[in-house]
This record gives structure tokens, sequence and C-alpha cells, in this order.
């Protein structure tokens, strides 16, 4: 079966990577869930790994997303699992999140077979992405947040090593529509007003529950997500005693690896380096 992919001719093999795209590993409400996998060749035995999460406001965008990302990350020893979700409007929230933290235990209960080691895993989202990949981190304790799990993932841990979020909404009470496109009522339907469902769908509400260091990467001439997103989720999770990390770059756009090589980018780069070294 062909999917859309964001990002076309990615290469499937080089002295530092084998590609898989678009494997299914279930489905969920007849929509197959899907992953790209770039195991690295710079490790003998299990890699540490980064499970990644599109964007496209929760409603487009595929796992090919990862590609520059994850070549960079192959280069260092680091395999990359990027994974697919239920898209909105035909989806409603939680079906994103439930997907993200079923796509997560997946890796982890098949780690053997990807080839990569199930106690260094790390969460990495792009924009939309980097909501769910934050609320996954977080909805552990949340019991309203529950996933729906197949039995065999449901005693399957969630942790990780380290999250990090690019240009991410973590605040769902502030968003607001592009023009005459609302993503919030894509993604909530007639409760896309409801406060307390914004509330409980925002990262930022339960920093508290972070177990992992967290860092937060955003531009500051953001004109989808304003970068104060990543400010006051980095300052809930500072207010809350856990570890994290905000790195502000300076006239940055949405989605800056479209231009990889900019400033922006090698610092996003450098930066998730250190990260990942420390903590992976």
């Amino acid at each position: 079966m062909a999917f859309p992919r964001q990002v076309p001719g990615i290469p499937r093999a080089s002295e530092i990577h084998e590609l898989r795209e678009d494997v299914v590993y279930d489905r969920v409400d007849g929509v197959p869930l899907r992953f790209d996998h770039y195991r690295t060749r710079r490790v003998t035995g299990p890699a540490p790994c980064v499970v990644v999460v599109h964007g496209g406001a929760w409603s487009r965008g595929d796992p090919s997303q990862a590609a520059g990302n994850a070549l960079h990350f192959a280069r260092r020893g680091i395999s990359t699992v990027s994974i697919s979700y239920r898209l909105a409007p035909e989806h409603r929230f939680p079906a994103q999140l439930d997907d993200v933290r079923r796509g997560l235990r997946w890796v982890r209960a098949h780690a053997g077979e990807l080839g990569v080691d199930p106690d260094r895993l790390a969460l990495l989202g792009l924009s939309a992405g980097a909501h769910l990949a934050l609320l996954a981190h977080l909805a552990g304790p949340v019991e309203a947040l529950a996933p729906a799990l197949p039995p065999a993932l449901a005693g399957v841990s969630e942790s990780v090593r380290a999250v990090i979020g690019h240009y991410g909404p973590y605040d769902l009470s502030r968003s607001r529509a592009i023009g005459d496109w609302d993503p919030m009522a894509d993604l909530f339907g007639a409760r896309a007003r409801d406060a307390a469902l914004l509330r409980l769908a925002s990262p930022v509400t339960h920093a508290a529950n972070a177990s992992a260091p967290v860092l937060l990467i955003h531009g500051t001439a953001d004109d989808v997500v304003s970068h104060r997103e990543s400010v006051r989720m980095h300052a809930a999770l500072v207010a809350a005693g856990k570890t994290a990390e905000l790195l502000l770059l300076d006239g940055a756009p949405h989605a800056f690896q479209v231009t990889w090589k900019s400033d922006a980018n090698r610092r996003a780069n450098e930066a998730m380096d250190v990260f990942l070294e420390r903590h992976l």
C-alpha cells in the first residue's frame, strides 16, 4: 500500500544508515499505523533510539518529516523510529495521543527486532508532534488520558531518557485560528472551546509529571506557534522542579529545519547532540 510522503527521495541506505519506510505495525479504526525506521550503522549491538512524532497541525504530515534529523542522528550512532498517528478531523483527540503512546510502547516491546536499546529511548516532536510528544510523556498518571491500547502493550513502559520539543503548542487554551482555518476545531470538534478539555490536553498543565529531562527549541520569528509557548512550558517545568532546557533561536521561523544548512538549524542540532549525549 502506498502512503503519501511529504519528503520524497530519502536514501534507503548509506554508509551510516539503513531505512525501512512505511512499516505498518498495527491498525486502529481501519487506519494503518506505520513508522519509518532509520537503523544506524555506526553501532554494533543495540543502539540508542529517538522516537519522532511528526507535525502538521494534527491533521496532516507523515513520518518522512524526520528524514533530516534521523540522518543526522544516524551519523552519531543513534537510530530513529518516526511514527504516524490518526489525523484530525476524521479522528478527534485523544486518538493522536493514544497512537503516539501505542507507537512508543510498540518500539520498546519490539526493541530486539529493531536493533535498539529499550532502556535508551528518547521522544522528539515537531510542532503538533511536539505537543503530542510532551503530552505522551506527561500523561502517564492522568487517569482521564488513559490510552486505549491492545492487551499486548498494556503493561509496557512509556518511560524515556529524554524529551525534545521543536516549536510546539503547549497551552492549547491560547491557540487561535490561522486565517479561516481553526486547527482546534479539527482536533476537538464541537468541544474546541471546552476550557476543561483544553486544559487537560495541554502539556503545560501536567509539567509536574515529567520524569525525563526536556529540551525545548523554538524560533523567535515563528508566526505559526509563538515562541512564548516554549517559554511558558519551560517555566512550568522549572517551577515544578524538573530538569528543562530552553533554546530560543533569534529570527528563526516555524519549521526551520526546512532550510537544513541555516544557522538556526545548526544551533538546534548542536543543542540536541549535547543533550542526547548527556542523557542517552
